[in-house]
């Protein structure tokens, strides 16, 4: 029997973002276009003889208790299966916390997928991905991965073609922004649409990394943009840098991702912002990976 699992929680961006109206929930329904991406969180999962979670995480600003979704996604996994072991977590962070690339979320799912195989607790896809549903909006399609067109609260998924190896160079200051903030200070008004998430998925579909670069958006930049002048100089710097084809803020921020012309490019851009967080990757089909640990 495996006693310890090894899991790559790999992080999404966002190539379109909207949001169209607010829910009596108080949540927000939106149009997203996900996309997987390399860089990614290690998730290390340990059987224990006793009906507890531990977590540790190498991260300072991560909690290690109960308000942590990956602590949270084992105890309603525990709870659903009545199950009579717990389960050490060791969370080594890669992504930035509350940079837009749902890092949480994604070492939920991690905790989601990995029990389910450490345990053998048997459930499908759908029922992990209902059950993620629970943890956050962002939990299912980190379960799904590759491309996905979401809506609802983004738990509505299409998925839509991955594209294969397209460089990216995600760069973040070390502004963390709430996801909640975000969608509170968003204002209909001032949010004009010029695009149609069509259009995005149509270069998506084809391929077409210059056109998709070129059409993206993200409604949430405009309530971000004028609290942190900073993140917006930040995408208008890498929009004009040579070899990329267009920048855009990922989700709520306050990580800012451009889709470079070739991993020459996002190396030698990387190379100058030196005093920031800077990371090349590129677009992945993988969701959540297993292994031995």
């Amino acid at each position: 029997m495996v006693k310890s699992l090894l899991v790559r929680a790999h992080a999404k961006i966002n190539f379109y973002l909207n949001v169209t109206g607010k829910r009596p929930d108080g949540y927000h329904d939106i149009e997203t276009v996900f996309h997987s991406i390399g860089l990614h969180d290690d998730v290390t999962l340990r059987r224990l003889s006793k009906p507890e979670i531990l977590i540790q995480c190498n991260h300072p600003s991560v909690p290690c208790d109960a308000q942590n979704l990956g602590y949270r996604a084992a105890q309603l996994l525990m709870i659903h299966t009545d199950s009579r072991y717990g389960v050490d977590i060791s969370i080594k962070k890669r992504i930035p916390p509350a940079g837009g690339l749902a890092g949480g979320s994604a070492n939920a799912a991690a905790v989601l997928r990995g029990m389910n195989e450490l345990f053998e607790f048997g459930l499908s896809q759908p029922e992990l991905m209902c059950l993620g549903l629970q943890l956050g909006a962002d939990v299912p399609f980190c379960l799904l991965g590759g491309a996905a067109i979401g809506r609802g609260v983004g738990e509505i998924l299409t998925p839509l073609p991955a594209l294969k190896e397209t460089h990216l160079l995600l760069t973040n200051q070390g502004i963390e922004v709430r996801t909640g903030w975000a969608f509170q200070h968003l204002h209909f008004a001032l949010t004009n649409r010029p695009l149609d998430d069509i259009i995005v998925r149509g270069f998506l579909e084809h391929g077409d990394r210059r056109g998709l670069a070129e059409n993206m958006y993200n409604c949430l930049e405009i309530p971000v943009f004028l609290k942190f002048p900073d993140i917006e100089a930040l995408k208008c710097e890498l929009a004009s840098c040579h070899g990329s084809y267009g920048a855009l803020m990922s989700g709520s921020g306050a990580t800012v991702f451009s889709v470079m012309q070739d991993a020459a490019s996002a190396d030698q851009v990387s190379a100058g912002l030196s005093e920031r967080f800077a990371f090349c990757t590129t677009t992945t089909t993988s969701s959540v990976g297993l292994s031995l640990a």
